[in-house]
């Protein structure tokens, strides 16, 4: 299901989307949090992704390095874990390292809601010093979730075609 809503909150500089998925809670947050499945989705068309750690707990860390195909200095997205909820939600920091050198720590918030094959996923991202900043992390949002969305649905797509004879 390619719907994502989009709600913006007038108090605060921040946004949230929700978006359904043909995959069970449980394989969503796999791929949102094992660097393997990351590796397949994370970085924007024309990046490749680098170096990836998760150290999925409460207090851990991420870094996630992306470079663009054409060459250049890397990225890096890091942050710090507040909650781990396996597979229902799940809240860290969002730092940048090498881009936006003047945007502070956001805060990302996932919630996970569904059933073996089905997923809402509901993402929060806060703390924005301005709109504009705030939007081109949406628009990211956005299409990394296509790019997740094709990642985690594409099993379930060939397990429903039949074997060749």
């Amino acid at each position: 299901m390619n719907s994502t809503a989009i709600a913006d909150d007038p108090n605060q500089i921040g946004f949230e989307l929700q978006r359904r998925f043909r995959a069970s809670p449980d394989r969503v947050f796999r791929a949102w949090t094992q660097p393997a499945a990351l590796r397949e989705w994370w970085c924007p068309s024309g990046w490749t992704a680098g170096e990836i750690e998760v150290e999925l707990r409460v207090g851990g860390a991420y870094r996630i390095a992306m470079a663009r195909t054409a060459g250049g200095a890397p990225v890096v997205v890091s942050g710090q874990f507040f909650e781990v909820d396996p597979p229902k939600r799940l809240v860290y920091t969002w730092c940048w390292e090498g881009a936006f050198t003047d945007m502070p720590p956001t805060l990302v918030s996932l919630e996970l809601q569904g059933s073996v094959d089905e997923t809402l996923l509901t993402l929060r991202h806060e703390n924005f010093v301005d709109a504009a900043l705030r939007q081109q992390h949406r628009s990211g949002w956005i299409s990394a979730c296509d790019r997740l969305d094709r990642l985690v649905t594409l099993p379930a797509m060939l397990a429903a075609q039949p074997a060749a004879e």
